[in-house]
């Protein structure tokens, strides 16, 4: 039986790629959610006072994200590409 991965493992790098809708929806809800962050930060503060406002925030949803690439992404090497 295959298993399921919602995200594929780099070929070369550290890291994963989404390959499913599951992957896809996950990377989706990241990107609205820290964009909604942003929106609740005082608007009439300066553009990178709001940045550093929506920090914690950005810093916990990035967490959970790579946490669940972790969980639902394929196992990786943790080694470079071989050269020839």
């Amino acid at each position: 039986m295959k298993a399921n991965y919602w995200f594929r493992a780099r070929k070369q790098h550290i890291g994963w790629v989404p390959s499913t809708w599951q992957g896809w929806t996950v990377l989706a809800v990241y990107l609205v959610a820290l964009v909604y962050a942003f929106l609740q930060t005082d608007g009439r503060a300066p553009f990178f006072d709001r940045l550093w406002q929506m920090t914690p925030n950005a810093f916990v949803l990035t967490l959970i994200l790579v946490i669940t690439t972790y969980l639902k992404g394929e196992p990786t090497s943790w080694r470079a590409a071989e050269k020839k």
